[in-house]
Formats: structure tokens, C-alpha cells, sequence
């Protein structure tokens, strides 16, 4: 019974991506990887005019359109009509941190802490009390990982507004 959740998922999610790999599908101009053209990767990096299909891919998943970086940018203007991007930035921001060398982590950590979580912050987010408490407990030793409680309230929002987005 559980082989065939997991085979009827994996069909599911190949039969969603089918006209997005490049192996499967004829994609114009030419395959890049099978022949040595790149004007397909070149033209779907444009971020100004994404395609019909890129728009939509970024439907499927919250992380479909957050690995794009014009579907991030299109994300955040929905949220500033919403009046939530301090979401977005404040997750982003998080991200980047995570990936900066170890001797930046600290001060970058204390400065998305006054961007986004201190008293009277310009960019304010809302968190549960829970998380709240539970970051400001990490900052006392701060890592790549102390705001992990908070993002996850922020996915959570982002899911929503996703949907939202996309209905």
C-alpha cells in the first residue's frame, strides 16, 4: 500500500514537471543540454519578461516561486500590496545570513534582530510569543540557526499569501 502512495506521487509530481524538463519535452530554441546553445537558459534568466510558463510553474509550490528570482520579485509585490513584505525581507535576509562566512554570522544576526524583531523595529514582523522568546533566547549566543523558530512562523504566512496569490 505505501509503494504504491509513493509510486502514485512520484507520477504526480513527474506528469506536473514533464513540460519543464528539457530532456522530455522539445523546448525552443534548442535542448541546451543536449546541443551547446544556451539562448534558452539565457532568455528564462531574464527576469523582466518571464514566459507563460515560468509563471506558472511558480504556482506549483511557495518554493517554486521563491527559487525564481523574478518570481521572488513578483512574490514581495504582492506582499507590499498586502502590507506584509517585512515578511519576506526578514526571511530573505535570514537566508543570506545563513550562508555568509561564520565570523559575519553575529553581526549580521544582531542587525536582522533590530531590522525586524527589537522593540520599536522599523520593519517589524509578527511572531507568537513562543517564537519570539525562543529567538531572542538563540541571540544570546547567536548562530546561522537562530532564527530558525521565527521563519518557520513566516513560511506558514508565506503558504497563505501563496495561495492567495495564486487562486
Amino acid at each position: 500500500m505505501k509503494v504504491s502512495k509513493v509510486a502514485d506521487s512520484l507520477m504526480t509530481y513527474t506528469e506536473q514537471f514533464m513540460e519543464y524538463d528539457p530532456f522530455v519535452s522539445g523546448v525552443e530554441p534548442s535542448n541546451p543540454w543536449i546541443s551547446d546553445d544556451t539562448t534558452f537558459w539565457d532568455m528564462e534568466a531574464s527576469s523582466r519578461d518571464p514566459s507563460q510558463q515560468r509563471v506558472k510553474k511558480w504556482g506549483f509550490s511557495l518554493e517554486e516561486a521563491l527559487k525564481d528570482p523574478a518570481g521572488r520579485d513578483q512574490f514581495l509585490k504582492f506582499l507590499e500590496s498586502e502590507f506584509s513584505s517585512e515578511n519576506l525581507r526578514f526571511w530573505l535576509a535570514v537566508q543570506d545570513m545563513k550562508r555568509r562566512p561564520l565570523q559575519e554570522v553575529s553581526t549580521r544576526a544582531q542587525e536582522i534582530w533590530q531590522e525586524f524583531l527589537a522593540e520599536g523595529a522599523p520593519s517589524s514582523i509578527n511572531l507568537d510569543s513562543h517564537s519570539y522568546e525562543l529567538t531572542s533566547q538563540n541571540l544570546k549566543d547567536p548562530g546561522r540557526y537562530s532564527f530558525e523558530d521565527a521563519q518557520v512562523d513566516c513560511v506558514v504566512f508565506f503558504m497563505d499569501a501563496h495561495d492567495l496569490m495564486f487562486s
